[in-house]
């Protein structure tokens, strides 16, 4: 039985506010805690096209991609087509090098680096807010499959099963390696841009 003084035309304004905060917190990802604050209490951003000066084509994309998720899940930013605050991006260096050797020479490990340039501006004004030039990240891999422990990240997130690795080439078995540890570069790299972003502020 209704609440005596209460209609359903009365509780539609209220309906629509619950349902209005529900949807901006999912689409924003709010959170309670672990909040990063933005300069000028900027709480909502949008992101650019990512600039590439490396010759890996389409990798501007995927770092954005990963920056767009750790904003998403990141307490306090809401992502928006129209945020008041744009970051942007330059890949500046994304290269992978030995970093151990066998007694042949051969590659047992490689380090991969990325190098990149991050703004964050006002939109409309191009009011630079913030930005941080040379930031370094860098992930390591193995080359070949002997090297590969089962503690690995991809071993205990389930990403390659220890069955699989006996058919791969060592070709192979590396270009997958490289793709994985890319992934966990770009999302270290996003990781580390909002924990400057909220030291800074």
């Amino acid at each position: 039985m209704p609440t005596p003084g209460l209609s359903v035309r009365s509780l539609r304004p209220l309906l629509a506010g619950v349902l209005a905060c529900a949807a901006l917190g999912s689409a924003c990802g709010y959170r309670f805690a672990g909040r990063t604050t933005l300069p000028e209490g900027i709480r909502n951003v949008g992101f650019s096209a990512f600039a590439n000066h490396t010759p890996e084509t389409g990798r501007e994309k995927e770092l954005q991609w990963a920056f767009e998720r750790e904003f998403r899940t990141r307490g306090g930013i809401c992502v928006s087509e129209a945020g008041r605050g744009i970051v942007s991006a330059t890949l500046r260096r994304l290269e992978s090098r030995p970093a151990s050797r066998d007694r042949r020479s051969q590659a047992l490990e490689h380090e991969l680096v990325l190098e990149l340039d991050v703004r964050l501006t006002e939109r409309g004004s191009d009011r630079v807010l913030w930005q941080a030039n040379g930031i370094r990240v860098t992930e390591y891999y193995s080359a070949v499959p002997q090297v590969l422990v089962t503690t690995s990240p991809e071993f205990l997130q389930g990403r390659v099963d220890a069955g699989d690795i006996a058919g791969f080439t060592d070709v192979q078995f590396s270009e997958t390696q490289r793709r994985l540890a890319r992934e966990r570069l770009f999302a270290a790299a996003a990781r580390e841009v909002a924990l400057r972003l909220g030291d800074d502020f």
